[in-house]
This record gives structure tokens, C-alpha cells and sequence, in this order.
């Protein structure tokens, strides 16, 4: 198993380089974490779509050659998501990176009904973290997409995620959903969807995931915390691989607080698409979009890469 990004770098390094292409690339941190790929060797004549003369002056600036990569110039967001598409659907790039547009402008020509790249029935966002404190990652779904999802998008968001885990070498994943509390109050409607949750997986309706809930997040974290409360015999309390928040707003808070005060380091990807999608926070370094991309290199090959 894959526990931490040294070693899923090294594992993706052993791999042969893709392409990538880039929506409104006109950022440094977006083409600083597109650098760290391009002299690590994941990837090889990056695609970058967007305004041409600030695409390549930032490329100066951060000490590369513009020759060394693909320029596509156009005159806004909107037709640099659709001309990044076009390339997708072409297959001349196999992970689409949203860059400096907005995520709703992005997603619209993602989703696109004549011209999008929609595979699933819903589009889901993942993001994983290496904690200091935790014993391997961890990832949370959804904080970027979905604002509430009920109990059938919750379905989609668990099933979605199947070939990161894959490709971590988690044949079984873990998934705690999380909730206030941890017994079920027909009052507070994440209990009850965990509740349905954890019944459908010991049902085998979600396939090869072991899914208990409601959880709170100190019980799903800590195994004593949760025979302190009376827990006992859960396979996910203190050992999930994935947190499956209630909405959009608790998970986002929830990856944040990881991100500046747990001083976690992590990687996003959108699930649902013909390929992976890299949706990265605006204040992300290049080294978390970095990881990113290493996630979704790993995601391609569709088996373990342990």
C-alpha cells in the first residue's frame, strides 16, 4: 500500500510521462506546480491554454523556456476551457488541470452535454492528505463539488473514487461518514444516510468497500476514542482511508483546518470525467498541485502501483 507521497512519487516515477493540458494557464503557482512535473519527468510538452504573452513571460520569470512547451493562445476563460477540452476529446492530452478560471466557468464545459467529458453520472472531488499524525493517507469527499449531497450522490462520491484506492494498492477501502454523532437521529439526516450507508455495505451494494457510520470525526480517527464511547469490533474507527463529510461546507472547513494548522500536505482530483481532473484551491502551492498531478498520473494505469 501507498501510505504516503514519497513513496507514491516513486511510484509514479517508474512510470512513462503523459500529457497534460492546462485551462487559463496564466498563473505562477499553476505553471510552477506544471514545472516540478515537467523536470520530474511525469509529464512531456505540457499544454497551456490561455493568454500566450502571460503564459510565457511567467514562464520566464520561474526560469523556463517557452519552446519547451505547447502554447495555445485564445482571448478568454470560456474558450480556453472549450479549446482544453477539444484537445481532451482529441486525445491529445490525457488530464485536464483547471488553472486561473472559475470552477463553475470550468465545470460548464466539462459537463457540457454536446461538448463535455462527463463519463459517470456525477462528477465527484477527492482530496488526499498526508498527516504527521495519521498512519497512512487519508482523503475527504466531497469538498469542491457537490454542496449536499444525499443519499444517492453519497452512493456515486464512494463509488467514484475506486481507482485512486486502486492505484494506492486498497483493495478494501475504508470509508467513515461522518456525522456530529455517532447513533442515528432521524433528526439529523447525515446519521440516517450513514446509517443506510454502512447497511448497503455489509449488503455488498458497494462492492469491495467497507463503509461504517455515523461516525464523528474523533471516533473515525482514533480507535480509543471509539471504545471510549462503546464502539467496538468497526474495521473503519481509527483506520479509514477515506472521510465521507455530510456537505460541501463541513468538508471544505474540515480540509482546510488539515491544510493550515495541521500543516498536511495534499492532492486533489475530480472524479466522473473521461480522464482525471485536476481542481486544485486557489491558495494551493505548486507542490500540492504537484502532488496532484502525481495522483493523477497514478490513477491512469487502472491497477496497483505497489
Amino acid at each position: 500500500m501507498i501510505k504516503n507521497f514519497t513513496e507514491l512519487e516513486e511510484a509514479v516515477l517508474r512510470l512513462k510521462p503523459i500529457r497534460i493540458v492546462v485551462v487559463s494557464a496564466e498563473e505562477k503557482q499553476v505553471l510552477g506546480g506544471v514545472q516540478l512535473a515537467a523536470q520530474k519527468g511525469i509529464i512531456s510538452e505540457p499544454i497551456l491554454v490561455g493568454n500566450a504573452s502571460q503564459i510565457k513571460r511567467i514562464l520566464r520569470e520561474i526560469g523556463e523556456e517557452p519552446k519547451h512547451y505547447r502554447v495555445e493562445d485564445v482571448t478568454s476563460d470560456e474558450e480556453a476551457a472549450q479549446k482544453a477540452i477539444t484537445i481532451i476529446r482529441n486525445r491529445e492530452a490525457q488530464v485536464l488541470v483547471k488553472g486561473r478560471i472559475r470552477t463553475e466557468q470550468f465545470l460548464r464545459a466539462v459537463l457540457d452535454k454536446e461538448n463535455g467529458i462527463k463519463k459517470s453520472s456525477l462528477l465527484s472531488n477527492l482530496t488526499l492528505f498526508e498527516l504527521s499524525t495519521y498512519h497512512k493517507f487519508i482523503g475527504i469527499s466531497d469538498i469542491a463539488i457537490i454542496p449536499c449531497p444525499g443519499l444517492k450522490e453519497k452512493v456515486e462520491i464512494i463509488k467514484n473514487s475506486y481507482p485512486l484506492w486502486l492505484a494506492l494498492g486498497i483493495t478494501n477501502p475504508k470509508v467513515a461518514v461522518l456525522a456530529a454523532v455517532e447513533i442515528v437521529n432521524p433528526a439529523m439526516q447525515a446519521t440516517v444516510d450513514a446509517a443506510c450507508l454502512a447497511k448497503m455495505s455489509q449488503r455488498n451494494q458497494l462492492g469491495s468497500f467497507i463503509v461504517d457510520g455515523p461516525l464523528s470525526y474523533d471516533i473515525a480517527m482514533n480507535r480509543e476514542f471509539a471504545e471510549g464511547k462503546g464502539i467496538s469490533g468497526s474495521q473503519v474507527a481509527g483506520n479509514p482511508d477515506l472521510l465521507l463529510v455530510p456537505d460541501l461546507e463541513a468538508g471544505n472547513i474540515l480540509g482546510k483546518s488539515l491544510k493550515i494548522n495541521g500543516k498536511a500536505q495534499s492532492a486533489a482530483i475530480v472524479f466522473g470525467a473521461d480522464v482525471p481532473i485536476m481542481i486544485n484551491s486557489r491558495s494551493d502551492s505548486a507542490e500540492r498541485r504537484y502532488y496532484s498531478t502525481l495522483l493523477a498520473r497514478a490513477m491512469l494505469e487502472y491497477k496497483a502501483l505497489c
